[in-house]
């Protein structure tokens, strides 16, 4: 009913149907903050306590970044966006 794109702002715990739902009926952008934080951080928090006196970035951004890409990969299936990318090769 409107001709700009629409945008779903914070959608972090908002169900996956729901989100479904949004998109059929014309959202465009599914905006997702909260939920790769935290399994972010929480790598972090993991891998200093198994490793306190770590220092490199290098290292503890790798299960972090795990962590988050595991999350993306689900939201990117909930928004039904598999495939649509150019590039989905990306190295961990």
């Amino acid at each position: 009913m409107v001709d700009i794109p629409l945008v779903l702002h914070g959608a972090s715990g908002v169900p996956y149907d729901a989100v479904q739902s949004a998109i059929e009926k014309g959202i465009c952008k599914v905006n997702i903050a909260t939920e790769l934080k935290i399994p972010f951080s929480n790598a972090i928090k993991e891998y200093f306590n198994e490793n306190p006196k770590a220092s490199d970035p290098r290292q503890y951004l790798v299960p972090a970044k795990k962590a988050m890409y595991d999350v993306v990969v689900e939201k990117i299936k909930m928004c039904k966006s598999e495939n649509k990318a150019y590039n989905c090769n990306y190295n961990l």
